[in-house]
């Protein structure tokens, strides 16, 4: 199994661009998860994000949250996000996208270091703030997970800079105002002061976009901000919803991997 840290900081050393599916943890799709995620990594993706379903996603819009409930409403609980991490862990690279609750529900440390057994080397939750994230952090390092801040567009130049600091395995910038789904990203030319400020403060460290991203031309403006990256959700959730194949989520999936920057 490889590290999120050290397949994503190899892209962008090398010049690649990095693109990171989100999939929603539902225990109905465990039977077909190992074929998607191959699909999609024989796509271009980089990584893959898997989703806990919660019950509040403030940070999901229509999509995401109604992906929750339906993965709820089919018994998606931890043990089987640990179940998912285990199969997915050995195809891609693979963060846990989760609130805070579920997590300390199960005690911070015990919960983080269950990921990391289950196969997981990143956590990207939400609704924590760079002021929470002090013992976040010590857990992560002490279980070998990157832990993956988020940033907004309204944040000022100088907080994302904090947060890049404080963020490992990559920093995680919003692209636009509201919650996820099909609205376009900010402009690249506002997003890029705050990649910049990135750069400037964790010179390793990737940046990538998510929120909104949902085909190649999408992809295409977000990396026209100097990002390394994105981050695809919604867009993907809304084919997987309606019963397309993995063929065509592949296929769909390699036009926004390899959009032009």
């Amino acid at each position: 199994m490889e590290q999120l840290a050290d397949v994503l900081s190899s892209r962008r050393a090398s010049g690649l661009p990095i693109s990171v599916p989100y999939v929603m943890v539902d225990r109905r799709r465990r039977a077909r998860l190992g074929a998607l995620l191959r699909a999609l990594r024989s796509s271009g993706a980089t990584a893959v994000e898997l989703g806990y379903p919660f019950s509040d996603p403030i940070a999901d819009g229509p999509v995401l949250e109604a992906a929750a409930d339906r993965a709820l409403e089919h018994g998606t609980d931890w043990a089987e996000l640990l179940r998912q991490i285990a199969l997915a862990a050995p195809v891609l690279p693979t963060a846990v996208m989760t609130y805070a609750n579920p997590v300390w529900r199960h005690g911070l440390e015990r919960g983080i270091a269950g990921l990391a057994r289950a196969g997981a080397t990143g956590l990207i939750v939400p609704d924590l703030s760079l002021e929470e994230a002090g013992p976040w952090a010590r857990e992560c390092r002490r279980a070998g997970i990157a832990l993956v801040l988020l940033a907004a567009p309204a944040a000022s130049p100088e907080r994302v800079a904090r947060i890049a600091r404080a963020s490992s395995g990559f920093l995680y910038l919003v692209s636009r105002y509201g919650t996820t789904g099909a609205a376009r990203p900010t402009a690249s030319e506002e997003l890029r002061p705050l990649v910049r400020a990135a750069r400037q403060a964790s010179p390793g460290l990737p940046v990538l976009l998510g929120f909104g991203v949902r085909d190649a031309e999408s992809a295409r403006r977000a990396r026209e901000s100097g990002a390394d990256g994105v981050v695809v959700g919604s867009a993907l959730e809304e084919r997987l919803a309606t019963g397309a194949s993995v063929e065509s989520v592949g296929r769909w999936f390699s036009q926004i991997a390899r959009a032009p920057a």
